[in-house]
């Protein structure tokens, strides 16, 4: 895969950016960790407060690989998972997320029982393949797609029931139980995985994520310098999903995905973040679930490609029933349709969104990512309690997984001091 790896490493450039939107704060208060033996970018000093010809903010240029982030999968680690909403023997508090298991609180989320299929054809993992749950009345009770390592993760509450998988014209019935819920297919044909990544960037850009808006812009012509404008083997396609809140004169911005390994395309979406001015909100939920809707419901390809959705934000979705059925059902199709959904949680965010942006996360196969405070920037970070996760640059961390869905090699982790990437101003 000639240039891939360049060419995901300026996309990630465009998602860090994003991320530093989300977090609270001005721009001076971010940059206390990396930055303690120089100044903040567009900070001025009280030497500088009378010169003339010191830059001003719009006109700093902000180097990219500072963020800090840990990223964790909970279909990995699925016994973990499940740890978390049962108390154990001996424990007088309850489990981190025991007050969810009940269903008014749920949110219409059922992850404990899981059935994990791997699809193969001569022994080879398969990518795209359709995979169906039934229970025993033969009802169908969960859709997922197999990933590049040919796994697919179904949740469901039957004690048993059947699979189906079909790939092209091909098709294969199994069994699940109780007692054999991790199960291996194979197929005698499949459909031949397409060499597309379709990345969407859904993202909130409500008032309180105004300061470093004016960063992302002044970054976009580096981004560009920087891009591989063709790449004859990877087609990238990038769509952009901004949103604020359901009563805000303007709460959606869509772009529809655009080819951007070339200049034209490119061109298209660096007009559309231009054109970005963060306005509205007011109260802490946003318009999470209908965001999602629209995410899902967009011009995803329908064979066999990487899908991905990075999700930047730092409120959850209102909390009403009928908010909670939209954000649930988005994630349904998202897992129906093969989008794997990683969230990005920033400053701000608190112990629901962790909740629900995981449960969207391990329902669609994705990783759930979280900003830390190692770096400094930002506000306060919330702690999601994952020690054994390595804390990484945000934007090496990006590219290593969107590499990994896309091949269904993961690169390991590289803790954020060690990488060179690191740049300290």
């Amino acid at each position: 895969m000639k240039g891939i790896k360049k060419i995901l490493s300026v996309l990630m450039v465009i998602v860090l950016l994003f991320v530093m939107s989300a977090c609270s704060g001005s721009a001076s208060d971010r940059y206390g960790g990396i930055f303690t033996e120089s100044m903040a970018p567009g900070e001025a000093s009280p030497d500088d407060s009378t010169d003339e010809n010191a830059p001003t903010e719009e006109q700093v240029t902000l180097p990219s690989g500072m963020i800090t982030a840990g990223a964790w999968n909970d279909n990995d680690n699925y016994t973990m998972w499940q740890n978390l909403f049962y108390q154990a023997p001996g424990e007088t508090e309850p489990a981190k997320f025991q007050q969810y298991t009940e269903a008014a609180n749920s949110w219409g989320f059922n992850s404990l029982t899981r059935v994990k299929v791997t699809v193969t054809k001569e022994g080879q993992p398969i990518a795209g393949a359709k995979v169906e749950a039934f229970d025993r009345s033969n009802n169908a009770i969960f859709c997922a797609v197999s990933d590049a390592k040919g796994n697919a993760y179904l949740f469901t509450t039957e004690d048993a029931g059947s699979i189906r998988v079909t790939s092209g014209s091909a098709s294969a019935q199994t069994a699940f139980t109780a007692e054999e819920k991790e199960l291996t297919v194979a197929l005698d044909s499949a459909i031949e995985k397409r060499n597309v990544i379709e990345i969407m960037f859904v993202v909130d850009v409500t008032g309180s994520m105004g300061d470093e808006l004016r960063f992302l812009k002044a970054e976009l012509a580096d981004v560009i310098s920087k891009i591989a404008r063709n790449d004859s083997e990877t087609a990238i396609k990038l769509a952009l999903l901004f949103y604020r809140d359901t009563d805000d004169k303007v709460p959606f911005a869509y772009y529809d995905f655009e080819d951007v390994t070339t200049q034209s395309g490119m061109q298209k979406q660096q007009a559309a973040l231009d054109s970005q001015q963060p306005d509205g909100g007011g109260d802490y939920p946003e318009a999470v679930d209908a965001a999602l809707e629209l995410a899902v419901h967009k011009q995803w390809s329908t064979g066999a490609t990487t899908k991905l959705i990075f999700h930047v934000l730092d409120a959850p979705a209102h909390g009403e029933t009928k908010h909670q059925e939209k954000f649930h059902n988005a994630v349904l199709s998202a897992a129906e349709k093969g989008i794997r959904i990683s969230p990005i949680i920033c400053s701000g965010a608190a112990e629901l969104t962790e909740y629900t942006m995981r449960q969207a996360a391990i329902y669609t196969g994705g990783t759930f990512i979280f900003v830390t405070d190692d770096s400094g920037i930002g506000g306060e970070h919330h702690d999601p309690g994952l020690p054994n996760a390595t804390v990484e640059l945000l934007n090496t961390m990006l590219v290593r997984l969107v590499k990994g869905y896309h091949t269904g090699d993961f690169d390991a982790p590289i803790y954020w001091q060690d990488d060179p990437a690191l740049n300290i101003g």
